[in-house]
């Protein structure tokens, strides 16, 4: 008797607990990026808020980037994928650092070459460093050693909206594709 008392217990603390936590950073309360208004690659404008009933997961990246842009959309792909059924619920939102060589033509066929459902975000030039100061981000542009071009240093922070549209998450780009898919399905189960 004492063991199915001690069985119960158990069960019903173990029911009570607090969920456990987030792989990524929980970021209650910021609110980065929200009332920003930019155009996708079609020209529609759009604000973070509109992607309410999807987790969002949106990073900074540029079309000419040569090694974090690609392996990091190449991640986010494995991350949608790892949703299964839910993948319907994940947008993955890739937003240039770079909008005068990033044309709406040349976003749009690079981020569809990872996954058909990807969305790029350009901001106009002049807007770039107002939304890279809603996001808390940065993106420095770096000549090329010959000084004939440039790169840009930039944040390769992830942001993750709930399906509210709120700032939950904020992974830093190490982190593992599995935990990372881990926290995006509890996202979308919620």
């Amino acid at each position: 008797m004492t063991r199915i008392i001690i069985l119960t217990l158990a069960i019903l603390l173990g029911a009570c607990s607090a969920p456990a936590p987030f792989n990524a950073s929980e970021v209650p309360k910021l609110t980065y990026g929200h009332g920003v208004e930019l155009r996708d690659t079609e020209g529609k404008t759009h604000r973070i808020e509109e992607f309410r009933g999807r987790v969002t997961l949106l990073f900074f990246g540029f079309t000419r980037c040569p090694d974090v842009c690609p392996s990091m959309l190449l991640r986010l792909k494995k991350v949608r994928d790892a949703t299964g059924p839910l993948a319907a619920n994940v947008q993955v939102v890739l937003l240039s650092v770079d909008p005068e060589r990033d044309t709406p033509d040349v976003l749009r066929a690079y981020v569809k070459h990872f996954d058909p459902s990807f969305m790029a975000l350009r901001p106009e030039p002049a807007q770039l460093e107002q939304t890279l100061k809603e996001f808390r981000a940065i993106a420095i542009r770096v000549p090329t050693a010959d000084g004939t071009d440039y790169t840009v240093d930039h944040s390769a922070t992830i942001f993750v909206y709930d399906r509210s549209g709120a700032l939950r998450l904020i992974a830093q780009p190490q982190l593992e594709v599995e935990k990372l898919a881990a926290d995006v399905k509890r996202l979308a189960r919620e």
